[in-house]
């Protein structure tokens, strides 16, 4: 069965940016435990204060579907609102994971 990694990427104005980071991580938590979640954190970027990212791993399309219909998504959804630009949001289907195992065969160690 293939994963499914959601990766929501938002721009918030400065003045709604503690209510947003306030209600998306309201939800890590909760998501955590939801059957088949494998990871759900957020992120904020370095460079950009208002750029956050909320990245969800889910064991399977129907996980990730419940997810997607519950009440708690649709408080993702009401933070997100009020922002400065449209969200980019991107569901990737993942068939296979390797990890260090591949930077250490790309460098031949």
């Amino acid at each position: 069965m293939a994963m499914v990694i959601s990766t929501l990427r938002i721009v918030t104005a400065p003045r709604y940016r503690a209510g947003v980071i306030w209600a998306l991580a309201a939800q890590l938590g909760p998501t955590r435990v939801q059957p088949g979640c494998s990871r759900c954190d957020l992120y904020q970027d370095l460079e950009n204060a208002d750029v956050l990212i909320l990245v969800e791993e889910w064991e399977s399309q129907a996980a990730l579907g419940l997810r997607l219909g519950s009440e708690e998504y649709r408080s993702v959804l009401t933070a997100i609102e009020p922002l400065r630009e449209q969200p980019i949001i991107h569901f990737d289907t993942v068939i296979r994971r390797a990890g260090l195992e591949t930077v250490v065969a790309a460098r031949g160690a």
